[in-house]
């Protein structure tokens, strides 16, 4: 029997900002628009992270976003390009990876023009990856189900680590 062969590996383009639709009003980080390493493997060079309080029944975007803050660890989030680079690698690899979850890209939290701070994710629907964007309203629960992807401690992601743990 034959095993499926994956290929994990992402590309980005870390030399050209990002697109955004055209209701946001500010990007909240850009200092984080061209983060990340170049090329990473998916599977083994990203890790889903939730916050004690979806380990535990659900949290609520503020109190995620806040923790994120002041554990200065948005710098290792995926970003928005990341999602654009994940979503072309299709649903099948998408499946293997996140199968029935919303993967969240905090590295790109973005104000709308007229309030509210958004959050960029990825999820399967109608047999595609899609690209959605969260509400951080406080009524809006953040399950198991809704990790944030950050990038694991590893050689190969050195340069999204240097502005974390070196002030840079």
């Amino acid at each position: 029997m034959n095993t499926p062969r994956f290929n994990f590996t992402v590309r980005v383009d870390r030399s050209v900002k990002p697109n955004y639709p055209g209701w946001i009003g500010t990007v909240m980080h850009p200092e984080l628009e061209l983060a990340g390493p170049a090329e990473y493997n998916l599977q083994d060079g990203v890790e889903q992270w939730l916050h004690d309080n979806q380990k535990h029944g659900f949290g609520v975007g503020y109190t995620i976003y806040t923790h994120l803050l002041r554990g200065n660890v948005l710098a290792i989030c995926l970003n928005l390009q990341d999602g654009l680079a994940i979503q072309q690698k299709g649903i099948v690899v998408f499946r293997k990876l996140f199968a029935d979850k919303a993967v969240f890209l905090w590295g790109s939290v973005v104000r709308y023009r007229l309030g509210g701070l958004y959050i960029p994710y990825l999820h399967e629907k109608n047999n595609r990856v899609r690209m959605n964007w969260r509400s951080m309203a406080l009524d809006i629960p953040w399950n198991s189900n809704d990790p944030a992807l950050r990038f694991r401690k590893t050689e190969a992601c050195t340069d999204c680590h240097r502005s974390l743990y070196h002030g840079h």
